[in-house]
């Protein structure tokens, strides 16, 4: 299934760009029924073959697998109900997003590339423990319409609606908590790109740039 592939594939590419270590974080889409899959719980990422990836229902029940889906099966979920343009989700424990998260209460923008792919200022939820409802809810709220959210003291979510597109949110929501930590070191207010520019650039990116890169 080409999407158990895209899955596989993400698994190793978020271990390259060290954005996870251990067995944290997970890696999930959704296919055109409904259905969800999602790396299995508990599993070091260059060790995940094609069959241990479980699918899922739309409830979370498992319909194929002989592992435990992603104790953060339920915030995939909640995501997936909550936003009809996102189709693949990547959560991880990167770095300095997951400094971010015990710091700040948002993370603002400060370049064009990420403007382009985020669509908005970063949010930091509230804490809920793992795993839970209470977190699942939190991340929907807090994501909003954007393509990346921080989870307070835990790590960070990327949406897409492909797999390539929530690996790049990923990627540029760690570049920019990374380049608001190291701005705020400096002693002097970074300056952020104002909501309205942040806006203009994200739908000038999606409706123009990103579609003359998906006809290719």
């Amino acid at each position: 299934m080409k999407e158990s592939i895209a899955i596989l594939e993400a698994c190793q590419q978020i271990i390259d760009l060290k954005l996870v270590s251990g067995t944290w974080g997970n890696v999930s889409m959704r296919l055109e029924n409904g259905n969800i899959l999602i790396t299995p719980s508990g599993i070091p990422y260059d060790e995940i073959r094609e069959e241990d990836i479980v699918l899922c229902d739309r409830t979370g029940k498992v319909i194929e697998g002989k592992l435990l889906p992603s104790s953060e099966l339920k915030m995939h979920l909640a995501l997936y109900a909550k936003r009809e343009d996102v189709n693949a989700i990547v959560h991880t424990h990167s770095l300095y997003a997951s400094v971010a998260s015990s710091i700040f209460e948002e993370v603002p923008i400060l370049v064009e590339d990420v403007a382009m792919v985020i669509g908005g200022t970063i949010k930091v939820t509230e804490y809920k423990l793992p795993g839970t409802e209470e977190l699942a809810e939190e991340v929907v709220t807090a994501i909003g319409d954007n393509n990346a959210v921080i989870i307070s003291n835990h790590g960070q979510a990327a949406v897409g609606q492909t797999m390539e597109d929530a690996m790049l949110s990923a990627q540029m929501c760690e570049k920019a908590a990374q380049m608001y930590i190291v701005a705020v070191q400096t002693g002097k207010m970074p300056r952020a790109l104002c909501d309205k520019d942040v806006k203009m650039l994200y739908e000038k990116y999606v409706n123009s740039y990103k579609k003359l890169k998906e006809k290719r």
